[in-house]
């Protein structure tokens, strides 16, 4: 008898261990759906703070505190349009409490060299906005519309410049207009929208993509006027500015943004972010929130954004290589 006790005390503290262990396995690794999260989430922003890309995820980042019921911590890390504050997510660890927020620059960056990684390098969580942008210059040039700029365009071939931070979304854009419309562009470069945006508006350069909030006061004070805008459909800020579509360019463009995690983050965690992420983006406070700054609600899941990631990559690389920004 006291030979069985003994080995029943035995096997109850082996097992009583193994749970122990399994537990605190489950809590670092933050793989369990009953734990996770147990601490701050850090979402990582690339990009300056104040900025329309840092807004939006500032305001996904409380309605997700709401949703998950712990602090979302916003780390703003900017430079290299991007890539440094991604390349410190790159290497975080992949337990779900660092989470990086992206756009489409990151195939951009990836494709014209600006980084040695991409979309391919993190784990896709979901895509969540969408935002448009208008085709910007100073009220003393001549053009009124795009189709003005592309008949001038014709005739000094490389001669018109475009402001743009080399190696983001905003490099793109120039390079969509230039194939739809068969025209050459002079790409400035520049380091940051707000860069731009004050090299267009005092004229150092001629053209600029500009998103509707940021352009809105300077439009008010007759210090930009617009001349196109990238959506498919008229913006409701601005109705009487016809899309490229409707001028004969057949683009739309947008920076499309999502957020991903690092390679090798447990599906279990990936899908949590995911559904409550798409909470979050049915909220009427978010969305709310989100048409106060010319944004549109674009929610798609994991598997759709994996989808979407693809098309926009093979999309983006057939636009540079027309363009002759890439091999």
């Amino acid at each position: 008898m006291k030979k069985k006790l003994w080995m029943l005390m035995g096997l109850s503290l082996v097992l009583v261990a193994l749970a122990a262990c399994s537990s605190d396995t489950a809590e670092k690794a933050g793989s369990s759906g009953s734990v996770y999260p147990n601490k701050p989430i850090q979402l990582i922003v690339p990009w300056d703070a104040g900025g329309d890309t840092d807004a939006v995820n500032r305001i996904a980042a409380e309605e997700l505190e709401k949703v998950l019921d712990t602090t979302v911590v916003v780390k703003n890390i900017a430079g290299g349009s991007g890539v440094i504050g991604s390349q410190e997510a790159l290497s975080a660890e992949p337990d779900g409490y660092t989470i990086l927020a992206v756009h489409d620059s990151m195939a951009m960056s990836e494709l014209t060299g600006q980084a040695g990684f991409g979309f391919s390098d993190f784990e896709p969580i979901s895509l969540i906005t969408s935002t448009y942008n208008m085709i910007a210059t100073n009220p003393e040039n001549p053009w009124n519309s795009m189709e003005d700029l592309v008949a001038d365009a014709k005739s000094k071939p490389g001669e018109i410049s475009y402001a743009a931070s080399i190696g983001s979304i905003s490099e793109l854009e120039p390079a969509l207009i230039q194939t739809g419309a068969g025209i050459k562009f002079n790409i400035v470069g520049y380091d940051g929208t707000a860069q731009r945006m004050k090299a267009i508006v005092a004229n150092d350069v001629a053209l600029g993509s500009v998103s509707i909030v940021a352009g809105k006061d300077y439009i008010e004070g007759d210090r930009l006027k617009f001349l196109g805008y990238t959506g498919e459909e008229r913006s409701k800020d601005f109705p009487d500015v016809p899309t490229l579509k409707e001028q004969g360019i057949d683009v739309v463009s947008a920076a499309n943004r999502g957020f991903v995690a690092p390679k090798g983050t447990p599906e279990e965690i990936i899908k949590k972010l995911d559904e409550a992420l798409k909470q979050v983006t049915s909220s009427e406070n978010f969305i709310t929130k989100l048409e106060s700054l010319g944004t549109e609600v674009n929610y798609k899941n994991t598997e759709d954004y994996k989808v979407f990631i693809k098309d926009l990559e093979t999309d983006m690389e057939e636009s540079l290589r027309d363009s002759e920004l890439i091999d």
